[in-house]
């Protein structure tokens, strides 16, 4: 059994946070606990130039892009064999917003891929924990809208310095069933039933010392949890 790491891209802006998804490898690792990454394997959202912020005129594949954080050894999302997994991490990044989510462009009303909706409810209805960082519990929210399961969530503190609007966000994922919880980066946020567990990361101004620290924390209580 392993560890699923679900990655959405390469790069902040239009996928995975790459220094949360690295951190969150090396603490899995540190923990001794056997990972595979995952991705979909479909076109991204679209391609943002990470020094100007603008979009550029260039198509790239969710799981090629995925590959280089994971140095090549990854699998489709579509491959994946549920009954193997043990846990579930998802980093943050825009990624999970655009190209496993339209949340990014409609918030709560938007959609999430069907695949990543399937793998989130596999490990809430088998009781697998999951790890998710940054803005991705946004997919939790929107993956057990309209279900019975309302889980204990944070994306960050509305008390502490952050680029985005916290307090909007957390009135999005409570409009569909979500609780919200503030947490600041040196804190996590643990859904006890549900067996989630969620840290803000870069969603506050943070160094990525502080970053580091948010997800050992996670990590370290998912470890704890596989062995009770």
């Amino acid at each position: 059994m392993k560890t699923a790491v679900l990655l959405s891209g390469c790069g902040v802006y239009d996928g995975t946070e790459i220094h949360e998804s690295v951190l969150a490898l090396l603490a899995l690792s540190q923990n001794n606990l056997d990972f595979i990454c995952t991705a979909p394997d479909l076109k991204q959202h679209h391609v943002i130039n990470h020094i100007s912020g603008k979009e550029i005129n260039q198509e790239r594949n969710i799981l090629v892009e995925s590959a280089r954080i994971s140095r090549g050894e990854i699998s489709s999302l579509s491959d994946i064999d549920k009954t193997n997994i043990s846990s579930l991490v998802i980093p943050g990044g825009f990624g999970a917003a655009k190209n496993l989510s339209s949340w990014a462009f409609e918030g709560p009303d938007g959609n999430v891929l069907q695949e990543v909706k399937d793998l989130i409810l596999h490990c809430i209805e088998n009781k697998k924990p999951i790890v998710s960082l940054c803005i991705s519990p946004t997919l939790i929210a929107k993956s057990l809208q309209d279900t019975a399961y309302h889980p204990q969530l944070t994306l960050g503190s509305t008390k502490e310095s952050s680029e985005y609007d916290i307090s909007e966000i957390h009135d999005a994922i409570s409009s569909i069933g979500a609780e919200s919880n503030n947490r600041s980066v040196k804190e996590i946020c643990i859904d006890k039933e549900l067996k989630i567990i969620t840290a803000p990361c870069y969603m506050m101004n943070a160094k990525i010392n502080e970053i580091y620290n948010n997800i050992k924390m996670a990590i370290d209580k998912l470890s704890e949890l596989l062995d009770s």
